[in-house]
């Protein structure tokens, strides 16, 4: 009997020491801070307010240049693939991206399509010259010098929130 309680003795003082040997080790005093987007990094959501997609012969991409180098005459800085898909037999409008590794400065964000072919891809959007905003309060077309910009700050600080609207349909290009 003596040997019975010695060994349920023993079994509790290890499951004691266990559950506190768990507890010591969380980190409820402190919780982990969420200090922004990650750093280098350019992200949103892209609205498309049409339904005119092109389905093959290229790819809707989301870029980045830098603001010097617009309009662009070389490739982006970065750029995402917007992958046109369905729910439920219905064309999703809606779609997040992310652009990372980039430098600090300013970038133009833009969507637009890039033909499997080559050639001039079109641009249907540019973060504040987009569908809605082609044409500013004056009447002048600001995709020459779109108002606003993503910046990646000097301490690689990465931006969010650079939604913007574009068109699908590649006959209504803004560029």
């Amino acid at each position: 009997m003596k040997k019975k309680f010695n060994i349920k003795a023993f079994e509790v003082l290890v499951i004691a020491l266990l559950f506190i040997s768990v507890y010591s080790c969380s980190d409820d005093d402190n919780p982990i801070v969420t200090t922004g987007p990650d750093a280098k990094s350019i992200n949103g959501q892209v609205t498309f307010v049409d339904t005119n997609f092109i389905l093959t012969g290229g790819t809707y991409l989301i870029s980045a240049y830098p603001s010097t180098g617009w309009p662009p005459m070389a490739g982006p800085a970065a750029y995402d693939t917007i992958h046109v898909s369905r729910t439920n037999n219905v064309l999703n409008l809606i779609y997040n991206y992310k652009l990372v590794d980039l430098n600090p400065g300013d970038y133009v964000v833009s969507v637009g399509f890039r033909k499997s072919t080559g050639g001039q891809s079109p641009i249907m959007s540019i973060y504040g010259c987009d569908t809605l905003r082609a044409i500013d309060s004056a009447g002048v077309a600001c995709l020459f010098n779109p108002s606003k910009k993503a910046t990646i700050g000097s301490n690689n600080q990465g931006t969010a929130g650079i939604d913007m609207l574009s068109w699908s349909d590649t006959t209504k290009k803004i560029y």
